[in-house]
């Protein structure tokens, strides 16, 4: 099931099977995903890492993820893009700057019991019945279920992840990185560029992941434009000399030294094989 808002607000709510699987946007380009394994253990590739999701258990997951293979028997799926839920202006945790999306630094998952199903399977149904009646009033009610649906789904991975400081505003600093080099690692490669986006300087912000997370500043940039990389050189056609322009590297060269330092393949070895 679709809503379409006048101002193209788009949320996607559904259940799907495998021979349904063209209802599902595979890449994601709606905007933000929830999805919820209601079936037996699922298996996914996004981003060349296997998961395995058990039931109920839920992954959240951004545009900027690929899903390159799921195996399942039944999921729910949930859809949505900035102009329906602009999450970036919502409350931190609830949005994209969030716990459940771009403010990990691993694909958030949770897994519900019992209990807590029975919250979720409200949501859902309000949400089914509410959907389809596409009156003045559909567009608020759906918002603040879908708000409902993640504030559940934060507190749940808090209590899942006990090692979150909820008040550090270090940890607040991290979410708001992660955030903008999803925005801007085609164009901004240093860790200088994104401090002074964040008016700190680069040892703080150093300071910051090293005391909070297993990765440096300048790993979560690395890491992020080898992923879109390796994207474009296996699913597409486009020359290397224009990824490595895209990606802004000063030449080809430097493109397959990055390539070679962190994969120990070329280019060419990555989009044959």
């Amino acid at each position: 099931m679709v809503f379409k808002g006048t101002l193209e607000e788009y949320l996607f709510v559904s259940e799907i099977v495998p021979e349904r699987m063209y209802m599902f946007n595979k890449d994601l380009k709606t905007g933000l995903s929830v999805i919820w394994n209601i079936g037996t253990k699922a298996e996914f590739i996004i981003d060349s890492q296997p998961i395995a999701v058990k039931k109920d258990c839920f992954l959240f997951l951004t545009s900027f993820h690929t899903i390159q293979k799921i195996e399942f028997e039944k999921l729910r799926v949930i859809q949505f893009n900035q102009p329906f839920y602009c999450v970036e202006n919502h409350d931190s945790d609830v949005g994209c700057k969030g716990l459940l999306f771009f403010g990990a630094s691993t694909i958030p998952k949770i897994r519900i019991d019992h209990e807590e199903k029975k919250q979720f399977e409200l949501i859902w149904k309000v949400l089914e019945m509410e959907i389809e009646q596409k009156d003045d009033y559909s567009l608020e009610m759906l918002k603040s279920l879908l708000k409902r649906f993640l504030i559940l789904s934060v507190r749940k991975y808090r209590q899942q992840n006990l090692d979150i400081n909820e008040d550090s505003k270090a940890i607040g600093i991290i979410r708001e990185y992660n955030f903008l080099v999803e925005k801007h690692f085609k164009t901004k490669t240093t860790v200088a560029a994104y401090a002074d986006m964040l008016f700190k300087s680069p040892k703080t912000l150093s300071n910051f992941f090293k005391m909070h997370i297993d990765k440096s500043p300048i790993e979560i940039i690395n890491n992020r434009r080898l992923l879109e990389a390796k994207r474009l050189l296996k699913y597409s056609k486009i020359p290397i000399q224009e990824i490595a322009e895209e990606l802004s590297f000063s030449d080809v060269q430097a493109f397959s030294n990055f390539i070679k330092k962190h994969t120990n393949k070329s280019p060419t070895f990555i989009r044959d094989n």
